[in-house]
């Protein structure tokens, strides 16, 4: 009985932290806003859903070896999860930047405007090699 307790006590945020990441996917209009509703309690919701988890599953009266099977491949979970989800969200983020994917232009900030240049794409200002005076 307390054992359930202490699992729904980490479960309820968790789920609710996943909910609100969803929520946040859906809501929000730019990029940057989005990868940060994902990947934030996205993340801190699925640790505390596994903890509450593996909680739960521990104190059950049948609790054998097939169960430890199952423990392990939650951890294993959580720790790909916490290695992937901030590269993930960086990796997102950077995109969305070197892309301009942030949204309309009444939504940008100074900080937020892409650069001009990029040294990866043509300068349209620029005259490419086969277009310069000889």
């Amino acid at each position: 009985m307390i054992a359930d307790i202490i699992s729904l006590i980490f479960i309820l945020p968790g789920a609710f932290m996943v909910f609100s990441a969803a929520v946040g996917a859906a809501r929000f209009n730019s990029t940057l806003a989005r990868v940060h509703a994902i990947t934030k309690p996205q993340t801190t919701g699925l640790v505390l859903l596994m903890t509450g988890t593996i909680i739960r599953v521990t104190t059950a009266e049948r609790f054998g070896v097939h169960e430890k099977g199952d423990i392990g491949m939650m951890v294993l979970l959580v720790i790909f999860a916490l290695m992937t989800n901030p590269v993930t969200g960086q990796r997102l983020g950077r995109i969305a930047r070197r892309e301009g994917l942030y949204g309309g232009e009444e939504q940008l900030t100074r900080n937020d405007r892409p650069a001009s240049y990029h040294p990866r794409r043509i300068n349209p200002n620029k005259p490419t090699e086969v277009e310069r005076p000889t």
